[in-house]
């Protein structure tokens, strides 16, 4: 079975402007026996052309940003699967 990983958004950081600059999240990695919960934050270097207002942000979205700045590979869910694996 393939590993799983949840995201959760634990706090966003904004610049002067109310842009988020700043994610602090946990993911949970699963192989569906057993689980690990690691933190991580990522910031976010490119300003939005349209920003989305601060309150109408969803967590979805702000995890969106962070899987694509991640990269193809994941970073955050290969260092969690490691630490799953260890």
């Amino acid at each position: 079975m393939p590993n799983t990983y949840q995201y959760k958004v634990t706090n966003l950081v904004r610049d002067p402007d109310g842009i988020v600059v700043t994610a602090h999240f946990t993911i949970t990695a699963s192989d569906g026996v057993d689980s690990f919960t690691h933190n991580y934050s990522t910031g976010f270097a490119n300003k939005p052309v349209t920003p989305t207002p601060f309150n109408e942000l969803t967590e979805a979205q702000v995890v969106e940003w962070i899987k694509r700045d991640a990269g193809a590979e994941n970073m955050f869910e290969i260092s969690a699967a490691a630490e799953l694996e260890a």
